[in-house]
């Protein structure tokens, strides 16, 4: 579910904080009249909502609205870490955007295409509630709405522009952010607790290809980068893009470029020499 807060330039802040728990962590059962907003930076948050269990892992956000009962899933198996902000805003619910007006477009359960930009927003607004300045009140506020439109254009930037669902836009944010690993389309199923022929079928409905091609679409582009730099041989390149064997890397790389890694290369070369 896509959760809309509509023409708000300014949320209302109420306060915010961080967990830090080594094990065992079980969040309280609670309905509150404000939103959450959850994002982990390490470990598992094991959450239900509306009935739906969801794993929340580091780099993803979970948005709890107001007046939804949840509750600890289970307890985190290891160390857990996560930055939370309760909040209100006026808002609509739906799947798609306003036509006009400012808006924040925040999906309940989600991955960051940046975590890193969201992490440093989110200890800045965590910074601002700790300290006493000139403008206490309005920096809270000003630093969560910078929250809430960095989400919103990562959002947009990569979930919308293809006109995919939510939870779709999701599932191709944890694979680029995954994809370095060593990955399967039943092991991607298993991740977001769907049947592997099924999520196959709607993942290619919607996106137009296959998740293994999608992951091979993502880690050649990350081969292509480290192409780019200097230093670097195929055979690294194909291990650190996620690729466990080096002729396939080569094979997939043709197939989808129409050229091999080296001449990727060195058509990058000209391309530089040109350039300038």
């Amino acid at each position: 579910m896509l959760n809309i807060y509509e023409k708000c330039p300014q949320p209302r802040f109420f306060t915010c904080g961080c967990l830090e728990n080594d094990g065992g962590f079980l969040h309280i059962r609670r309905t509150l009249n404000c939103d959450v907003l959850i994002f982990v930076t390490e470990g598992t948050l094991f959450i239900t909502m509306n009935d739906t269990d969801l794993a929340v892992c580091p780099g993803e956000y979970v948005l709890l609205p107001s007046g939804t009962e949840h509750w600890g899933t289970k307890p985190c198996a290891g160390r857990l870490s996560y930055m939370w902000v309760h909040f209100s805003a006026p808002k609509t619910r739906g799947e798609s955007c306003p036509e006009s007006g400012f808006a924040y477009l925040i999906p309940e359960h989600f991955t960051a295409a940046d975590p890193g930009r969201v992490s440093i927003i989110f200890r800045q607004l965590l910074d601002y509630q700790r300290q006493e300045r000139l403008y206490t009140e309005m920096l809270p506020v000003c630093t969560l709405s910078m929250l809430l439109m960095e989400i919103t254009q990562q959002y947009l930037a990569a979930g919308n522009e293809h006109e995919i669902s939510p939870k779709i836009y999701n599932i191709c944010q944890w694979i680029r952010s995954n994809c370095q690993k060593k990955l399967t389309a039943e092991m991607i199923a298993r991740h977001f607790h769907y049947n592997a022929e099924y999520l196959s079928l709607i993942f290619k409905r919607e996106t137009g290809c296959t998740l293994i091609k999608y992951l091979s679409r993502t880690r050649i582009d990350i081969a292509k980068r480290l192409l780019e730099t200097e230093g670097i041989s195929i055979k690294e390149t194909a291990y650190s893009s996620g690729f466990s064997d080096e002729k396939y890397f080569m094979r997939t790389f043709r197939k989808l470029e129409g050229m091999t890694p080296m001449q990727y290369r060195e058509a990058f070369r000209k391309r530089n020499i040109n350039s300038k």
